[in-house]
């Protein structure tokens, strides 16, 4: 059960949250010309063009901050929020996926700056960590090699699966959001308060972000978003109650400008600290690399940091670049799954090449599979999965482009998790016709032979799939189950 629009590799990269970022001081930053501006405009012309922008990627709302000379210039939102049509704002609480990790890492350096964390002393310092199972690896974790992401843990556990390693820590980049949990726990057990509290302490209330959590909060019910899948379909929100480091943070626009007004400023760390932040801890790709929380374009002229986000499954994207020289930049909420479509749109609100944007492997909304995508949709809405994937074929007849094996796969997982289980057999059914080698929809339609209670045919896909990539433990672990159930 791999959805190709949430699974994070390090060779795919496209979770790659890319910045340009030159080691510089905070005196370069101080002595920036006064009239530096990044647009005169506070970004009219995009903002014009947005609207548009979300009609083409099927995007129902965004909530946006611009900012320039370290100020915030414009803010507000566009289209709708929920189910009623209300309209975006800039106070319109949104999931931010992994923009949860550049506010988590700013926590864990003000700890730093306190004497209370040490970046290279090993997490187990500090807290105790049953789910390493006692591998020796486990100890030689540390807080910086969490924030670079060189743990070796893999990006998200699922289900019963366990933590992992790669490769031993220290050695090369892989991005993990299991490390943040761990670094979590370990904030945890230094300010003897909850990860959301203690965030709330250290971050939130310091900079006045007012609408901001790591679990969910019954007062931003009253304006708060509602995601959804890459077929324009409602996706139930996590609300969740227990703060997860890599992803739970619940916030705004408004707010997040105030995080990163924050940063421009080096507010709350010390020079040095924020300079260890800033600078490049391991390389991720040819000119780029890894700070302490945020990607760096190494080879930059102009200085910048970005991170996105991706929680897929309750259908939110994200997305912010920042020019630390000239202090502007952005962020961006969608409540969509399609949201990181305009990336290039939205980054072209900033001066510059942007060439690290090639490490986002997220289809531009112009794409022939996006058109393709808004045709099935609407086939499917007015005339039903027949009509689907009529309108599938012709696509792939007429331009094979227009038909990725996400297609099909997404639109498969759509009906599986609208209980049409027969329906979504078909669309993965399809899938494998189209890409008779992909372990990924052998893995696909396994999930939806198991939830139709065909255990046969669930035991068969998974393991065709795992003779095709024997990496997926996953998929092994339920043949392997399944066929001891059929045994008896």
């Amino acid at each position: 059960m791999e959805r190709s629009n949430i699974h994070l590799s390090v060779a795919m990269t496209r979770h790659f949250l890319w910045s340009g970022l030159l080691v510089i001081s905070n005196a370069a930053i101080a002595q920036r010309p006064v009239d530096d501006r990044c647009f005169a405009d506070s970004g009219r012309a995009l903002r014009t063009r947005l609207p548009s922008l979300m009609d083409s990627a099927m995007i129902p709302g965004i909530a946006l901050a611009i900012l320039d000379r370290g100020e915030v210039v414009w803010s507000g939102g566009f289209r709708v929020r929920d189910t009623q049509g209300r309209v975006s704002a800039n106070g319109t609480v949104f999931e931010a996926a992994s923009l949860s990790k550049p506010v988590i890492a700013y926590a864990a350096l003000k700890l730093v700056d306190s004497g209370q964390l040490d970046l290279d002393r090993p997490l187990i310092n500090y807290a105790s960590y049953p789910e390493l199972n006692g591998d020796p690896r486990g100890q030689l974790i540390t807080p910086r090699m969490v924030l670079a992401h060189t743990t070796g843990l893999q990006n998200e556990r699922h289900g019963s699966d366990s933590l992992h390693f790669s490769f031993d820590p220290g050695s090369r980049f892989q991005y993990s959001g299991e490390g943040y949990v761990l670094l979590g726990k370990a904030i945890e057990a230094i300010t003897g308060k909850s990860l959301a509290e203690a965030i709330r302490t250290l971050v939130f209330d310091p900079l006045a972000m007012t609408r901001s959590s790591f679990v969910w909060e019954s007062r931003f019910a009253d304006d708060a978003a509602i995601g959804h899948g890459s077929f324009g379909e409602l996706r139930k929100p996590t609300r969740p109650t227990v703060a997860r480091a890599p992803s739970s943070l619940q916030t705004t626009a408004s707010d997040y400008a105030r995080f990163l007004r924050a940063i421009f400023d080096t507010v709350g760390l010390r020079p040095a600290t924020w300079q260890s932040m800033a600078t490049p801890a391991v390389d991720v790709a040819p000119g780029v690399g890894w700070g302490l929380g945020w990607a760096i374009e190494k080879d930059s002229t102009n200085p910048r940091l970005a991170h996105h986000g991706d929680n897929s499954d309750s259908g939110f994207t994200a997305f912010t670049l920042v020019d630390l020289p000239r202090q502007c930049g952005f962020v961006y909420f969608a409540n969509s799954t399609n949201g990181l479509s305009i990336t290039r749109e939205m980054a072209a609100l900033v001066p510059g090449e942007h060439s690290g944007l090639a490490l986002l492997n997220y289809a531009p909304y112009n794409a022939p599979s996006f058109s393709a995508r808004a045709r099935i949709a609407r086939a499917l809405r007015s005339k039903g999965i027949d009509a689907a994937l009529a309108e599938y074929q012709r696509l792939a007849e007429n331009d094979s482009a227009a038909t990725p094996e996400s297609l099909l796969n997404d639109l498969g997982y759509l009906l599986l998790n609208q209980g049409r289980i027969d329906d979504a057999i078909r669309a993965f059914r399809a899938n494998i016709a189209a890409y008779p080698e992909s372990p990924n929809v052998y893995d696909s339609i396994g999930d939806a032979y198991l939830a139709g209670s065909h255990r046969t045919a669930a035991r068969d896909a998974y393991r065709r799939a795992t003779e095709l990539d024997s990496t997926r433990l996953r998929a092994r672990r339920l043949a392997d189950s399944l066929n001891a159930r059929l045994r008896h």
